[in-house]
């Protein structure tokens, strides 16, 4: 896998920035998605009064995205995310006795 941090220099600027704006132009159809369609479905059924969540705002579709990664054990959850990285990351510990 390659690593990401260089994928942006690899790539050149010119490059890099086209995948910059093919990512804003997603997530601007995104929420144009949400607001023409979802939204007004929510707000018909009260989809936040019933499940306790509100609409989503311009914030969340903005916000950089989050994963939630989760496993027994020892089964690899800190290998996974070095491999998606391509290297180390602070504050990871790998050993013998439960470290996650």
């Amino acid at each position: 896998m390659a690593d990401w941090a260089a994928t942006k220099t690899a790539m050149g600027s010119r490059n890099a920035d086209e995948v910059i704006n093919k990512t804003n132009l997603v997530s601007t159809k995104l929420k144009a998605i949400y607001k023409d369609n979802i939204l007004p479905a929510e707000k018909r059924y009260q989809y936040d009064f019933f499940y306790e969540s509100p609409h989503l705002t311009d914030v969340e579709f903005d916000a950089k995205p989050q994963v939630m990664l989760v496993g027994q054990y020892s089964v690899g959850k800190t290998s996974v995310v070095r491999y998606l990285l391509g290297r180390d990351f602070p504050g990871q510990r790998i050993g013998p006795e439960p470290t996650t």
